[in-house]
């Protein structure tokens, strides 16, 4: 008897691995594998959540009309060009499937958001990673990459696992040398942690050019990781084109009233912002003490190379933790087996890994 067959190119796509939530006979666990703000959603995005189950019954709004005012609102940018979706996650797979083909090839940093390849390799396209130095993207390696098969570029800026950011003086050369008619995705997924001078987001490229697209999300800084809403601020020539590709309703309601008060929470997201420039550095600081390797990081997690002079490697390290309760990522899906990342949580949690690894190394 046959079978259906699937497209060909899809046999070696591997599904997207999310952080470990639980451990088998662990009652207590600190998720710190997921960079997830530990402090979760405001008082006030829990009293939207609450208020929006009066909407479950109806259809969604389509064209996320409130979210949307919102968002050109607070971010003084052009409505028309705003595009909502389930996560940003969505709004890249529909990118990849909309400008991208079996002969087509994409350029991603090195150590790159992993779901980039998949969205490329799911559309039939070929990834092309671009060497990185020290784990910080290099923008003549993506450029020495480019030829005629080259239609996308991915930039997460800062960059997820590795925590390292480019200033936009990085960002205006690349899209100045690169040809006209490939697009240039900025994913500033974590933008709200980043407190560097050099650093500016791309709103000004996407009104000024027709080949740029930034992409946000509500699920980092803003703590509604569970609800799935990101958004795009794209060309009026892209958005068309995603609009025609995206399913019906792909944000529901609920998700749609709750980024809307997230929005207008901003004292919740300095809060969160204040806790995590106030950690990151103490626990890299801490972290280097013991003997680790720590990349410096614009975001709320960072990387954590394990020497061979601890003489352990990552996974004991990360089997310990996990029998403390304590969650971290491991990084065998980046090609990076002796790293770990962690999440920068709330102080307890922070004060056990670091009581936690001392114990171990001791």
């Amino acid at each position: 008897m046959k079978n259906p067959i699937p497209n060909i190119h899809l046999n070696d796509l591997m599904p997207y691995k999310g952080g470990k939530s639980h451990v088998l006979g662990v009652e207590k666990i600190y998720k710190l594998s997921s960079n997830e703000n530990p402090f979760g959603p405001s008082k006030a995005v829990v009293r939207a959540y609450r208020n929006a189950v009066n909407d479950i019954t109806v259809y969604p709004d389509p064209s996320n009309n409130e979210l949307t005012k919102k968002l050109s609102e607070f971010y003084s940018i052009d409505y028309s060009k705003i595009i909502c979706g389930c996560g940003s996650d969505e709004i890249l797979h529909l990118l990849a499937r909309a400008y991208l083909a079996g002969n087509d090839e994409a350029i991603v940093s090195e150590n790159s958001f992993a779901v980039y390849p998949l969205a490329i390799k799911a559309s039939g396209a070929r990834v092309v990673r671009a060497k990185e130095k020290d784990f910080v993207t290099q923008i003549q390696s993506i450029l020495d990459l480019v030829n005629n098969s080259t239609k996308i570029v991915f930039i997460a800026n800062p960059n997820n696992p590795t925590g390292t950011m480019i200033s936009y003086d990085d960002i205006i050369r690349l899209h100045n040398e690169l040809p006209d008619d490939i697009l240039l995705i900025l994913d500033e997924a974590y933008a709200e942690y980043v407190h560097d001078e050099s650093y500016h987001s791309g709103f000004n490229l996407v009104n000024d050019n027709n080949n740029v697209v930034v992409t946000r999300t509500f699920s980092k800084a803003y703590g509604l990781a569970g609800l799935r809403v990101g958004w795009a601020y794209c060309p009026i020539e892209v958005i068309d084109v995603l609009n025609r590709l995206r399913i019906p309703f792909s944000v529901n309601s609920a998700a749609q009233k709750v980024a809307v008060a997230a929005i207008n929470d901003q004292q919740h997201i300095i809060n969160s912002v204040k806790h995590n420039n106030f950690w990151l550095p103490k626990i890299k600081h801490e972290l280097e003490n013991l003997g680790f390797i720590v990349t410096s990081s614009h975001c709320n997690f960072i990387l954590i190379e394990v020497p061979i002079e601890l003489n352990h490697d990552a996974d004991e390290i990360y089997n310990f933790l996990c029998s403390r309760g304590i969650i971290v990522r491991q990084m065998y899906e980046y090609g990076l087996p002796n790293y770990l990342r962690l999440t920068i949580g709330l102080e307890e949690a922070n004060s056990l890994v670091i009581s936690s690894l001392v114990e171990f190394l001791k």
